[in-house]
């Protein structure tokens, strides 16, 4: 009995290493074929700059954040222009005077006290009861 419980161990012993085998060779196969397709992958990304460095310039090249801001001369530099803005409304919706998104963020926000009125704020704002 025992000589058959060793040999059922074994061959479980023997079947466990072969399952844990066959998961590592698996994995090494997926690492051969990630580490195949990034080494084509670079070959390409090298390929096209040496045909980059070849070729001139025809295209602006995209400036990512990490590049340093590109150096611009004095006589290049433009004055800014002022920009009109024209009201296009119809003159009965026209109640008052445009003014642009800049000049109403310019004004500190200061919160108001006292002096509230109904119509200020509804009164589902002030009881809560949960889920609606």
């Amino acid at each position: 009995m025992e000589q058959q419980m060793d040999a059922f161990t074994q061959k479980r012993f023997e079947i466990m290493v072969e399952m844990a085998t066959k998961k590592l060779q698996q994995e090494i196969n997926s690492l051969k074929e990630a580490f195949n397709s990034l080494n084509g992958e670079l070959t390409s990304v090298k390929s096209q700059m040496s045909r980059m460095q070849f070729q001139p310039q025809q295209h602006a090249v995209q400036r990512t954040l990490t590049d340093e801001p590109p150096q611009v001369e004095n006589s290049t530099i433009q004055p800014k222009k002022e920009v009109k803005i024209v009201d296009c409304r119809p003159d009965n919706e026209r109640k008052q005077e445009f003014v642009s998104g800049a000049a109403k963020n310019a004004d500190p926000i200061r919160p108001r006290y006292g002096d509230y009125e109904p119509k200020d704020v509804s009164i589902d704002k002030f009881f809560y009861f949960g889920r609606k």
